[in-house]
């Protein structure tokens, strides 16, 4: 609504922003449907609510919003200065380049746009402050969502999430030496990574707390007709806070609607409601964020006309490599416990991202791969934290399991182990978002006059 309202003429962005809260209604279920897993009782539930809160408020505060602790300069200072630039601007945002073309912040801007909203009613020195607690909130959200057990059960299972991470270490060793202290591992591979938990939060809670939610609602409530006929309008703000973990969503929610096609389950009237809810925002949010999306990189990940037959099957080797490392270790244990459709879905996926391409830094597989690494996390950690009596796995292969997750950890200890060490820094309220870019890339900024929509922005 923020969103429809704030960029677009009334007579455009109104009815599209009265129809998604249509949408939004109709999600809201009719009474409360069966929860798998969901056996304790009201008392265990707010004492698990209250310790994830808390887990959550330290992750994020460690993460760099609020800029409690040391954040990451490389995606913080850009970050904060988009927030700033939509405190302080007009609705959209509006820029000129160095050759005079006028261009609009065109970005995912969902994580932005409601502490933006409250900081322009209370002022700019909030902007900072109220992301911490929007971030927090996402992520308590999220652990909620995985509600199921006792409540040190569902503590162990966050705390577990918190260091879920495939074995960097070892790939680093492989490329060639041991880590530094406090340095990041994850590019090991070259131009791929599958980020850990606590990188994708430290770095890019805008794309991780979209991907992570969406893809707990999905497991948790597939079996749910209902929630199924529903998944259009949870793409909606998916799309708007970011469009890769939406891509990374959409063949797992494909296969949840074909199991259900399957099994003569499907709420084909809800379906298509659902559809015709969400087609008017969807296409305005659509539209905008596909604005000059041709300037982007893009092309097959593993292939380059310029690579000779020898580089070409290093670049292969080095993707299978990477998958074995990254997924396909936890994901054999993984299909021990769970062989359903989207289980396979999920592994299928994160095979296929590292063979494509596209953004500055292969944000395809990053940020894509989001939603299915979710899933495989949240099947793992199920084992670690189930009762002797609903475990799958073999006592030696849980024991290889604790292994991985213990080889994992190393990541999610440096992300940390800088966060705490490093001087923390100030938010700067003068940068604006091209100073803090030092340019005008293609995947933030776009020109109106080359859309469709440059008669529709406000302005």
């Amino acid at each position: 609504m923020i969103f429809l309202f704030g960029f677009f003429i009334p007579s455009i962005g109104v009815p599209a922003a009265l129809v998604a809260v249509a949408a939004a209604v109709y999600w809201l279920p009719r009474g409360i449907p069966p929860i798998r897993g969901l056996h304790h009782a009201r008392g265990d539930a707010v004492a698990s609510l209250c310790l994830l809160a808390i887990l959550s408020a330290i992750w994020a505060m460690l993460g760099g919003a609020g800029h409690t602790f040391h954040a990451n300069a490389f995606d913080w200072i850009p970050r904060f200065a988009v927030l700033r630039d939509l405190v302080v601007q007009d609705w959209p945002p509006r820029y000129v380049d160095a050759s005079g073309r006028d261009l609009i912040l065109r970005a995912p801007l969902g994580y932005y746009l409601p502490p933006a909203w409250l900081a322009r009613k209370l002022g700019l020195a909030w902007a900072d402050a109220i992301l911490l607690v929007w971030t927090w909130l996402g992520i308590t959200l999220f652990f909620a969502a995985n509600l199921g057990g006792t409540a040190v059960r569902n503590l162990a299972g966050a705390a577990l999430f918190v260091c879920a991470s495939g074995l960097d270490l070892v790939g680093v060793w492989l490329a060639g030496g041991p880590p530094w202290l406090g340095g990041h591992l994850e590019w090991w591979a070259g131009r791929i990574q599958y980020s850990s938990t606590t990188t994708l939060l430290f770095w890019v809670p805008n794309h991780a707390l979209p991907g992570w939610i969406a893809a707990a609602w999905l497991w948790r409530f597939r079996d749910d007709p209902r929630f199924v006929a529903r998944l259009p309008v949870l793409f909606l703000p998916v799309m708007l806070w970011s469009p890769l973990p939406a891509i990374g969503l959409l063949p797992l929610a494909m296969v949840a609607a074909w199991v259900h096609w399957r099994r003569g389950s499907v709420q084909w009237a809800g379906c298509f409601k659902s559809l015709l809810l969400v087609a008017p925002a969807a296409g305005l949010v659509a539209a905008y964020l596909l604005m000059g999306v041709g300037a982007i990189n893009a092309g097959i990940g593993a292939a380059s006309p310029a690579q000779s037959a020898v580089e070409l099957g290093i670049d292969i080797w080095r993707n299978i490599v990477f998958l074995m490392l990254e997924a396909g270790l936890f994901g054999m244990l993984a299909l021990q416990r769970n062989r359903s459709p989207l289980m396979i879905a999920s592994l299928v996926v994160l095979a296929a991202l590292p063979w494509f391409s596209f953004g500055p830094n292969n944000d395809l597989a990053m940020r894509g791969s989001i939603p299915a690494l979710t899933i495989l996390w949240l099947v793992l950690i199920a084992e670690l934290t189930a009762r002797p009596a609903q475990r799958a796995l073999s006592s030696l292969m849980r024991s290889v399991l604790a292994m991985l997750f213990l080889l994992g950890m190393a990541t999610p200890f440096q992300e940390i182990y800088r966060a705490l060490t490093g001087a923390p820094w100030a938010a700067d309220t003068s940068l604006s978002a091209p100073a803090a870019l030092r340019s005008f890339p293609p995947h933030y900024f776009a020109s109106p006059n080359d859309s469709a929509l440059r008669h529709v922005f406000r302005n």
